[in-house]
């Protein structure tokens, strides 16, 4: 198939390039000492974030519970949603999802924290819990 043929939108990728930057990026982390959990929203492709995790990622960051769920429903088993999730249906989703991998989820209310623990106990799942800080920019996150 020709470059003029295809049907946009169409993710196009220069293979050898997208291999050397997940490695870069792998060695530079790993370097600090740190672990990366690279962004679901930079690529949107769960096989790149296989790839990603198979370079030695520790995890996907999202920012949606459907793309945790793409996430998950492609084998990747460790994911974090940057973003704090209140609706009822959605958290009993996200209970659900957790039984198959290790699902984290930003909270800043503890009574959200309350409903997403009786949501993962009724699901029997575990919802591991980061504690977002406001760090002045005024969107979200606690003070103390």
């Amino acid at each position: 198939m020709q470059i003029n043929q295809m049907e946009t939108p169409v993710l196009i990728l220069d293979m050898d390039k997208m291999e050397a930057n997940i490695r870069t990026m792998q060695k530079l982390v790993q370097s600090c000492g740190i672990a990366l959990r690279p962004h679901y929203k930079s690529h949107k492709c769960p096989q790149i974030a296989q790839w990603q995790m198979e370079a030695g990622a520790v995890g996907i960051t999202c920012a949606k519970l459907g793309e945790a769920e793409d996430l998950v429903n492609a084998g990747i088993k460790d994911v974090l949603i940057a973003n704090q999730v209140i609706d009822p249906a959605k958290i009993a989703r996200l209970a659900h999802l957790a039984r198959g991998c290790r699902l984290g989820i930003c909270v800043d209310d503890e009574e959200n924290i309350n409903n997403l623990e009786k949501a993962a106990a009724l699901a029997g799942s575990t919802l591991y819990c980061l504690i977002e800080y406001e760090v002045g920019m005024n969107r979200c996150g606690v003070e103390t």
